[in-house]
């Protein structure tokens, strides 16, 4: 078994030498072998370690057929013409490791008083007060998990964490890190903390967690890989005086492997759920202060009808009745004008996308994991 094992790593770092190069042939043929050991070795392991390989089997099997059929831009001269893999290893940096500026301000923000307290000290106060903050052995920085239903502006508060402390901002999914080709995820997610770390003042926002940094286990090589690395990437922010804050964001929080969850990891993890009355409030008068509407809107109505609606939701039921509006001015050639009849005509037709089994989930989560 240790000769099977030890024949696929090598096929598999040739495969990985001949890509670079750009020697097509000789990728197709090291990735076909080592999934041909791949295969083997499961045939020849337990159970527990069966479905680990099998896996790995498959995965090389998909990269010789995408190299037969999009091959690599650095091909050899005789091989060009064809078209470049979606995850070839030598493609430029991914937009990711590229910092921007957001636009998006905390006042654009309804609602989420405790994540926005919760960043103000582990951020925002330790900047303003350095010395305060040395005497009592804080230092701004360190991981926020934000977790709850989707559509709620999870992604929408790290941009504004970004704006607020004129800090660079970088974004990341689970998709655009994760990858088939061997070692080519830890590299990715290794880059791009490394490169938000270099910052003075950073913002890196992880989105889709559970994709990234899934539960461990003996079926995927590929999962334990990126866990442990984004633990080591992330242990001694004391080592540099850069500021870097991490937020994830996370539909699926009991999908997250355990020790994400300890200390000097994300410290904190703070539940986002639906809008209540005051950040309901707010977005409406947000999306409809500036707007036409008809004399008598009652806002209070619409604030206690939409309970149990996402952002997202309400943002789409807006938008609906916008469109209505545009509809009928240009039909009847009148002056736009919304009224709440279009809005009632949009929350009929726009169910909440969140369930009650779905918050109860949420809820059980919670309690089964903090208590």
């Amino acid at each position: 078994m240790g000769f099977l094992l030890e024949k696929k790593q090598e096929h598999e770092s040739a495969c990985e030498s001949a890509i670079r190069e750009g020697n097509l042939r000789a990728g197709i043929f090291h990735a076909a072998k080592a999934a041909e050991f791949a295969l083997a070795l499961a045939a020849s392991t337990s159970d527990n370690l069966l479905a680990r390989y099998t896996e790995d089997a498959e995965g090389w099997l998909e990269i010789a057929e995408r190299l037969k059929t999009n091959p690599p831009k650095n091909q050899k001269p005789e091989l060009k013409g064809q078209k470049t893999p979606d995850n070839s290893t030598d493609s430029p940096d991914e937009d990711w490791l590229v910092s921007e500026k957001p636009s998006v301000t905390f006042d654009m923000i309804a609602g989420m008083a405790e994540a926005k307290a919760t960043i103000n000290e582990m951020v925002v106060l330790p900047l303003k007060s350095p010395e305060k903050a040395r005497a009592l052995g804080l230092k701004a920085g360190g991981g926020v998990l934000l977790y709850g239903p989707p559509g709620n502006g999870k992604t929408t508060l790290g941009k504004a964490v970004a704006h607020e402390l004129d800090a660079a901002f970088y974004y990341a999914s689970g998709a655009q890190i994760r990858s088939k080709w061997h070692g080519e995820s830890e590299q990715k997610l290794r880059k791009l903390i490394q490169t938000a770390k270099s910052q003075p003042l950073a913002v890196l926002f992880l989105d889709d967690v559970d994709g990234l940094l899934p539960k461990r286990s003996n079926q995927s090589v590929v999962d334990n890989r990126i866990v442990v690395q984004f633990l080591a990437e992330i242990g001694g922010f004391e080592e540099s005086q850069n500021v870097l804050l991490i937020l994830g964001a996370t539909n699926k929080p009991w999908e997250i492997d355990e020790a994400v969850f300890r200390t000097g990891r994300f410290d904190e993890k703070i539940f986002i759920g639906l809008p209540d009355e005051p950040a309901c409030r707010g977005m409406l008068h947000m999306h409809l202060d500036k707007l036409p509407l008809r004399a008598g809107f009652d806002f209070e109505v619409w604030v206690k009808r939409l309970a149990g609606y996402t952002g997202s939701d309400i943002v789409g039921i807006v938008n609906a009745a916008k469109r209505a509006a545009l509809n009928r001015s240009v039909r009847e050639n009148t002056d736009p004008l919304l009224t709440e009849q279009d809005l009632d005509d949009a929350f009929k037709h726009i169910p909440s996308s969140v369930t009650e089994k779905l918050l109860q989930q949420y809820q059980t989560f919670q309690q089964a994991r903090f208590g």
